[in-house]
């Protein structure tokens, strides 16, 4: 059957057939365009090339391998290159095959002479070919004696040898190469290898031995030793605090001992030679800083100039903190709890407990250091069911660095049948849009501090009441607070606790506020149900609240201005409209006047400084001249608030600014510039130092670049309080920016937290370090939509 099959074939499709194998065999693929014809390969036919009209094939670079016949008496001498490509040879002098190579090629003499009778020999026969090569030698041995040998520790390029003055011989290849020069020399004269040009890229300085003498036979002895070069071991220390203290003390292989001053460039006076190890150490740490440095780049094999090393002093500095559990790189991730976290009798399990992906929640930090996130929106522990949208959460969590992580709280605890461990009960954080009831319901962007006692306290916020039945979300103004108790539940289970009280307010939704008398506390006054208000707390206690967009004294929704204090039990209303919707009064910057008044707005950034004035950057609200009302419009705007009089510090009247960003600063010298100035934004994450200087990360609003002006940022800024000018510190100039995870939990200057807004934010502790968690924005994934983010970082901002 198959003889049959293949006798029927037309004589088209057999020449086709056969076109195609040729083409395989070629290694490349063949045009079919009319014209000349094309394709990668080895092809060097002259017959007519694929399509209409004539070509050739074409493909990688092939080189000519050829060279000189010397003393050739006789006749029938046939070369080959490869094992083919014979070339009949009938006269000294040079040749070339037909057949170029695009590599290596291994020239040999297939077929002696005869009449008389010789052997041939071939010197420079074998090797790869980057350039036509012209230097393989035929030497029947009548003629002349060969001159060669070996060159040793070849590393650059360039080596060019000479005999006798001429016959110059270039090197390719390295480390050991063999070499014969193509013009033999007579029996009983003298010969003299030379070095005619030295290597370079790196620069090599080579040595003949045994170079000269009187050839009496063929010399093949001549050595070439190419001194092996050394290379130098540099790097660069950043985030180092300048000032008394600021001295490294570094070693190369526990030597060579360097001295570093400052966030500088460095190099090792001692080089290290080719092939050699480096090893780089801190020997002695500088004493400006009480955070430790790390090294990155430190180790390896030197092959050129080493310039990379990096000492890392973690000022200025990302660190990703969840790097143990690798899905907080990227966005929308449901929550996860390991129980038990604690089992009797066994070692515990690594803690991968994490908070789903969300914005826009609650967070504290209590009297023991232990950071805690409540709600938001985004995405709850899975169901068993089936996994649930994005929705909005009443789930309380606590970072324990005791516990591990990330430990549930508030959530129960079973003793399955059978078992003799308790595990959670995950059930209660497996829903959202949960309703008041004996905790806060679900809800985004309340406000929220901790009291001196270590007490945590909750207010507002848009979620769910205790409206029973209720399907739509409210905007809330009760007020509650817990008193954060053990790390983990005794039974080893793994959930923490923080009771939660009904302290005020009204857990309905939408309720107006009660505002009294400006300036008078009292006991029956509460703000107005609201979201993405800004609150922060004095150095005394006091918890100060400014706006949001909620209900006001008349009981309409808008965007508030009202400047609230809560101090004692009591909410006194201090300054702004109690209604709804008013323009911003800017008056002179720089100067207060009693009529003065940021316009409404919500998700701005609130600080106090350690003097009690209260400072509000931005958000989302009403300029001077109500752009893009009664919405709003994206704003840029600093104030303070000093003496009972708000005064307009920094930034625009109008909205909807682009930033001007300067030059980025470095160290704790940098200053900023008198132009310098963020973006419009809102959704920032704020906090201040002991020297009453702001800082702020990221939000969603405004960057530099006018063809994609919007999206969410990743910049951090300061507005340093001695100078009155702004600083951008860290981050890009523009938008959407993904994140890079780049070590598992050591700071790293190139770790970048990717843009964001509404992300939870932690203030320095003792330590400096800031804390920021999750918000919506960009993750890891280059060319992905923004999502609810749950990764967990720090930041050591320069003092």
């Amino acid at each position: 059957m198959m003889k049959s099959v293949i006798k029927h074939i037309p004589f088209y499709l057999v020449v086709c057939l056969a076109l195609a194998l040729s083409a395989c065999r070629s290694g490349g693929a063949t045009s079919l365009t009319p014209g000349s014809g094309t394709g990668s390969g080895s092809g060097s036919g002259s017959g007519s090339g694929s399509g209409s009209g004539s070509g050739s094939g074409s493909g990688g670079a092939t080189e000519t391998i050829g060279g000189t016949v010397v003393g050739l008496l006789g006749t029938g001498m046939v070369l080959q290159d490869k094992g083919g490509d014979n070339l009949p040879i009938t006269a000294n002098g040079s040749f070339t095959f037909k057949t170029g190579v695009p590599g290596a090629y291994v020239v040999t003499v297939l077929t002696q002479p005869t009449g008389p009778l010789q052997t041939c020999s071939v010197a420079n026969g074998t090797g790869t070919a980057t350039a036509n090569v012209t230097n393989v030698l035929i030497n029947c041995g009548s003629s002349g004696l060969t001159v060669g040998g070996s060159v040793s520790g070849l590393i650059g390029s360039g080596l060019v040898l000479q005999d006798n003055g001429g016959n110059n011989f270039a090197v390719s290849g390295q480390a050991n190469v063999p070499f014969t020069f193509s013009a033999p020399v007579a029996a009983g004269t003298a010969y003299a290898v030379t070095v005619l040009t030295q290597p370079s890229n790196p620069i090599q300085t080579c040595t003949v031995v045994n170079g000269s003498g009187t050839a009496n036979s063929n010399v093949s002895n001549v050595q070439v030793i190419c001194s092996q070069p050394a290379f130098t071991v540099a790097g660069s220390v950043v985030g180092l605090v300048a000032g008394a203290g600021d001295n490294v003390e570094l070693q190369d292989n526990a030597g060579d001992n360097l001295f570093v001053s400052g966030d500088t460039t460095f190099t090792f006076a001692t080089p290290v030679t080719n092939g050699g190890i480096y090893n780089v150490s801190m020997f002695l740490p500088p004493t400006s800083q009480p955070q430790p440095c790390s090294l990155f780049g430190y180790t390896g094999i030197a092959s050129g100039n080493v310039t990379n090393v990096l000492v890392d002093c973690q000022h200025n500095d990302w660190n990703w903190i969840t790097w143990y559990v690798s899905t907080t790189s990227v966005a929308n991730n449901y929550a996860a709890i390991v129980t038990p976290l604690f089992p009797v009798g066994l070692v515990p399990p690594a803690n991968t407990d994490t908070p789903g992906g969300r914005d826009f929640p609650a967070s504290w930090t209590d009297n023991r250091g232990r950071r805690w996130l409540f709600g938001g929106n985004g995405y709850p522990f899975p169901s068993p069911l089936g996994k649930q949208l994005p929705g909005f959460l009443n789930d309380l969590w606590v970072f324990d660095e005791f516990a591990g992580g990330w430990v549930p709280a508030n959530v129960l605890t079973k003793l399955p049948p059978s078992a003799t461990q308790w595990i959670v009960d995950p059930t209660q954080l497996e829903f959202t849009d949960v309703p008041t009831g004996a905790a806060p319901g679900s809800r985004w962007g309340s406000s929220s501090w901790t009291d001196s006692g270590g007490t945590l306290w909750l207010f507002g916020g848009q979620g769910f009441g205790s409206t029973p039945n209720q399907l739509d979300s409210v905007l809330l103004n009760d007020m509650w607070k817990c008193a954060p108790g053990a790390s983990v539940d005794a039974n080893g289970a793994g959930t923490s606790s923080c009771p939660w009280v009904f302290v005020g307010g009204s857990t309905a939704g939408n309720q107006a506020g009660t505002y009294g008398s400006k300036g008078v506390a009292n006991s029956s006054n509460i703000p107005g149900g609201r979201w993405a208000a800004t609150t922060q707390t004095d150095s005394v206690g006091n918890v100060w609240l400014f706006g949001g967009q909620g209900v006001d004294s008349a009981g309409n929704i808008g965007l508030l201005s009202d400047l609230w204090k809560f101090s004692g039990g009591q909410w006194t209303w201090v300054a702004g409209s109690n209604l709804r919707n008013v323009n911003g009064v800017y008056g002179t910057k720089g100067t207060g006047a009693a009529a003065n008044s940021p316009g409404g707005r919500q998700a701005g950034v609130l600080w106090v400084d350690p003097a009690g004035n209260v400072w509000l950057f931005g958000g989302f609200g009403l300029d001077s001249t109500g752009t893009g009302g009664p919405a709003g419009s994206t704003l840029n705007d600093l104030w303070e608030f000093t003496g009972g009089q708000w005064v307009w510090v920094s930034g625009n009247n109008i909205g909807d600014q682009m930033g001007t960003y300067g030059v980025q600063a470095t160290n704790n010298l940098s200053t900023g510039a008198a132009t310098n100035l963020p973006g419009s934004r809102w959704g920032a994450a704020g906090w201040s130092d002991a020297n009453s200087n702001l800082y702020f990360f990221g939000g969603w609003g405004y960057g530099t670049t006018t063809t994609n002006p919007t999206g969410f940022l990743n910049d951090i800024w300061e507005y340093q309080h001695s100078s009155g000018q702004w600083i951008w510190w860290k981050g890009s100039s523009n938008v959407n920016q993904n994140g890079s995870y780049l070590t598992q939990g050591i700071p790293f200057v190139n770790n970048v937290a990717g843009a964001r807004r509404g992300a939870a934010i932690w203030a320095p502790g003792p330590n400096g370090y800031v804390r920021v968690f999750g918000g919506e924005g960009y993750d890891s994934s280059n060319g992905a939509p923004p999502g609810y983010l749950n990764d967990f970082w720090s930041y050591l901002p320069f003092p």
